[in-house]
């Protein structure tokens, strides 16, 4: 009995040692599932994390991101919604400001509103930045488009050879640009001629109409400009039609003239042209006639008409003179009393010649004076009479009233004691113009020793 329970009592006990083992066995595979199930747990939410931030990271890439405002901005367009569409297509540049198809789309939106002067801007602009040939050839059929309309619709203007130039400045190989440049002349000289306005390049001071030389000044020189750096036959031809305007009658105001030489000349180093080089030469002679003339122009303007004594028996202006007298002066038009101006020359051209002639003082309210040679054969006793007259300003508009000076060196009496006696002296005479006619005060044998005055 004593054995028998102490066997079966080692027996429980191992079986309680057993049981034991097993729930610890227990435990620890419940453990580790816990811990296998962290693991996966942690896995997964790592995996959902990565791939979270990289969905969040494709999301704004920027071909993406700027897809998606082009697109955008296509679908405004589509709907004519134009402001909207413009604001994503700006966001689209700030993405990437190099886009083509950005600045063409941009572009065709402003289009769209009818806001042609930033379409332009626009196409200009993406052309710089990308340097993309089908931009600039966007850009320049807009501005030759333009130009064609208003060609067509009979408004071609400098303004219009401005903005083809502006094509050829950047394609200097463009065709379609140069029988454009020479179309738009055509037809501003075809206007000129038919509307009778040879004022084109004359400033009146007044404000009415801007003088145009400034910008036919620009056009030349950026011609020029162009063929330095691109020496083709086809500008060479542009340059030799602009530099001449081919009208009957030109207005030109006299500050001009110098810069209009100097664009005479820069042709003339190009090749030579009869009707071109003609003109050259009128101007010239013009600018010959100015410096004669300059000296003077100011001792008259100071009041000083002693220096005209002179002046008038000076191997210059008697060979004017004499060349009006005997019809031998070149270039320069006149007739027994031929003005001279400061201000305005008007030149002429008959059959590829070309000629000059200065305004009287009547058709110059804003002179600044006028003198005139008499270049008329007039004798006393058989000697040629030498004369000039003086108009100064009279700072007001209108012809009248208006005072003439006229100084003469002739050949006629001089009361000497109780006789007359004829003898070479100067007689200086004061002419006071008013709408109720003239009044003249004379001075005879002015300066002599037997000076003599009379009014009439």
């Amino acid at each position: 009995m004593g054995k028998t329970e102490t066997k079966m009592k080692r027996k429980g006990q191992k079986s309680m040692r057993e049981l034991s083992g097993n729930e610890r066995r227990a435990r620890r595979k419940k453990a580790r599932h816990r811990v296998v199930i962290m693991q996966r747990i942690f896995v997964a939410v790592f995996v959902l994390a990565v791939a979270g931030g990289c969905f969040a990271i494709v999301w704004n890439l920027p071909i993406l991101k700027l897809d998606r405002e082009l697109k955008a901005g296509e679908e405004y367009t589509r709907e004519a919604s134009y402001d909207e569409a413009i604001e994503y297509y700006e966001k689209a540049l700030k993405i990437d400001c190099e886009s083509v198809k950005v600045y063409r789309c941009m572009a065709n939106a402003y289009f769209g509103k009818e806001d042609a002067l930033h379409a332009k801007q626009i196409l200009l602009e993406g052309w710089q930045n990308t340097q993309d040939e089908s931009l600039l050839q966007y850009y320049c059929t807009v501005i030759l488009n333009e130009a064609v309309a208003e060609i067509n619709n009979n408004s071609c203007s400098l303004e219009t050879t401005q903005k083809i130039l502006s094509v050829l400045e950047m394609d200097a190989d463009n065709t379609d640009a140069s029988e454009l440049m020479h179309t738009a002349y055509k037809r501003i000289i075809g206007n000129l001629v038919e509307s009778n306005n040879t004022s084109l390049f004359y400033d009146n001071n007044e404000g009415e109409e801007s003088c145009a030389f400034a910008l036919y000044e620009q056009i030349m020189n950026k011609l020029f400009e162009i063929y330095r750096t691109n020496p083709s036959k086809e500008v060479k031809d542009i340059i030799f039609q602009y530099a001449v305007i081919d009208i009957p009658e030109l207005k030109m105001s006299r500050q001009h003239l110098e810069a209009y030489r100097k664009i005479l000349e820069e042709a003339d180093t190009l090749g030579e042209d009869e009707s071109r080089s003609d003109l050259l030469s009128c101007l010239n002679k013009e600018a010959e006639i100015q410096a004669i003339f300059a000296d003077i122009f100011e001792e008259f303007d100071a009041g000083n008409y002693e220096a005209a004594k002179e002046f008038i028996v000076s191997d210059d202006y008697i060979n004017i003179r004499d060349a009006f007298i005997n019809g031998t002066m070149e270039y320069w038009n006149g007739a027994t009393y031929i003005p001279i101006n400061r201000e305005t020359v008007i030149l002429k051209q008959t059959e590829k010649k070309w000629t000059f002639e200065f305004p009287e003082f009547k058709e110059e309210d804003d002179t600044a004076g006028i003198i005139t040679v008499c270049g008329n054969k007039m004798t006393d006793y058989g000697v040629q009479r030498c004369c000039i007259a003086y108009e100064p300003s009279e700072g007001t508009s209108g012809y009248f009233p208006h005072t003439e000076y006229v100084i003469s060196y002739m050949y006629s009496n001089v009361m000497k004691k109780n006789s007359f006696e004829a003898e070479m002296n100067y007689h200086f005479e004061t002419r006071t113009w008013t709408e109720e006619g003239m009044t003249t005060d004379m001075i005879g044998d002015w300066g002599g020793e037997y000076q003599w005055e009379k009014t009439y």
